[in-house]
């Protein structure tokens, strides 16, 4: 079945970011777009979204985890890690396949996953 995945260093900085909000937030992994020139080819990013019907979610200590089933389809297994290289921090999100832009199906100025 395909997932995904955190680690206990991603989940505990994820956890740590996010102290603030006054519920459990959702996370989403999504594709990075680059604005009305589509979406780039193999970047995915982190953000704090609301769930819909066309997720899978997972939980992962008091997080809940999104990404499109869509976008799953694409990826395969989707790893969220955090790491130091060069002094500087933060998370990486990686993907069992490569995402080829083509198959992926977005328009410019619209949202490729809903």
């Amino acid at each position: 079945m395909t997932t995904i995945n955190i680690t206990p260093l991603a989940l505990t900085n994820l956890t740590e970011f996010l102290a603030g909000q006054k519920a459990a937030p959702s996370v989403r992994v999504h594709q990075t777009s680059a604005g009305c020139s589509g979406p780039q080819d193999g970047f995915l990013a982190l953000s704090v979204d609301t769930p819909n019907d066309f997720d899978f979610k997972t939980t992962a200590g008091d997080l809940t985890l999104l990404i499109s089933r869509k976008l799953l389809d694409v990826t395969g297994d989707v790893t969220i890690d955090y790491k130091t290289v060069g002094g500087e921090s933060g998370f990486v999100v990686e993907t069992q396949k490569i995402m080829p832009v083509q198959e992926l199906d977005c328009g410019g100025c619209t949202s490729c996953f809903e």
